[in-house]
C-alpha cells in the first residue's frame, strides 16, 4: 500500500488539493440557492405596493429593501444621469435617472432603459416629466460597486453619462446644488406611467436553479475525481518491483 502512494505521489497531491475545492464549491453553489430562494420569497412578501401619498418620506427611511411602493412627486429639473453600458434585448442604451421630492427629503427614480442608438456625443434628449405624475416601484438598496472602472466625476451640466449611480456618492454632490437630505433608496419604476420607459431591473442575475445544478456539477466532478484516484492508485496494475525499495 505505501509503496503504490509512493508511486503516485503526485496523483496524490493533485487529488488532496482539488477534491476538498470541488466539494467547497459545490456547497457555495448550494448556499447561493438558498440565498436565491430567500430572495424570491422576499420579493412575493413585497409585491404589494404601499401606498405612499401623505408624507412618504417619513415612512420610507423604515420600509424593507425591494418594497413596492406608489406615491406622487415631481421631478426636479435639471438632474437627468444615465447609466451607461445597460443591455436589453441585445441592444446598448442607456437607464435614466431622476430626482424627485418626498417630503422634505430627495429621492433617486430609476426610469428605465432606452435605446442610445450609439449616441454618446453629445448626449440624447428624452422627453421631460413635467408635474405631478404617480410612481410605482421598488424601493432598491444600491452599494458602490469595489470593481468599477474609473470614477464618475459629477459636473452641474445635464444630462449627465455616468456608470453607475450610488445615492451615498451622489449626496456628497446634490447637497451643494438642492436642498434636503438623498434617501438611501434608488426608486425603479416597474409600471407603465408617464415617466416609465422601459423596466428592466431584476433582484438576481441567476435563479436558484441554475445555482443547484452548479452544485450538483462540482459533486459530481469530486466524485468521479474520488473514483478515479481510487482505481488508479489502489486497483489499477502497476509492476511493484520498479518502485523502489
Amino acid at each position: 500500500m505505501i509503496k503504490r502512494l509512493q508511486h503516485y505521489w503526485a496523483i496524490s497531491v493533485f487529488t488532496l488539493f482539488f477534491l476538498p475545492l470541488t466539494i467547497s464549491l459545490g456547497f457555495w453553489q448550494l448556499d447561493r440557492a438558498d440565498q436565491k430562494i430567500q430572495l424570491q420569497k422576499n420579493l412575493a412578501a413585497l409585491e404589494q405596493p404601499l401606498i405612499l401619498f401623505d408624507e412618504p418620506s417619513l415612512t420610507l427611511g423604515a420600509l424593507d429593501n425591494l418594497q413596492r411602493v406608489t406615491l406622487n412627486s415631481t421631478f426636479i429639473k435639471p438632474f437627468v444621469w444615465f447609466r451607461d453600458n445597460q443591455v436589453v434585448a441585445g441592444k446598448v442604451g442607456y437607464d435614466a435617472i431622476g430626482l424627485i421630492r418626498v417630503g422634505a427629503d430627495l429621492l433617486l427614480v430609476n426610469r428605465g432603459w432606452f435605446a442610445s442608438n450609439g449616441q454618446r456625443n453629445p448626449l440624447p434628449n428624452i422627453a421631460w416629466v413635467s408635474g405631478e405624475v404617480t410612481l410605482t416601484g421598488r424601493l432598491v438598496s444600491v452599494q458602490a460597486n469595489p470593481y468599477q472602472l474609473g470614477i464618475d466625476t459629477y459636473t452641474d451640466e445635464y444630462p449627465q453619462l455616468v456608470q453607475a449611480i450610488t445615492p451615498s456618492v451622489l449626496a456628497k454632490h446634490l447637497s451643494n446644488s438642492v436642498e434636503g437630505v438623498l434617501l438611501p433608496w434608488v426608486l425603479v419604476l416597474d409600471t407603465t406611467g408617464d415617466a416609465t420607459l422601459t423596466p428592466h431591473w431584476r433582484a438576481s442575475a441567476m435563479a436558484s436553479e441554475k445555482h443547484l445544478a452548479y452544485a450538483w456539477q462540482w459533486f459530481g466532478l469530486a466524485l468521479t475525481l474520488s473514483l478515479l484516484y481510487i482505481y488508479r492508485v489502489f486497483y489499477s496494475p502497476i509492476d511493484i518491483k520498479k518502485v523502489d525499495p
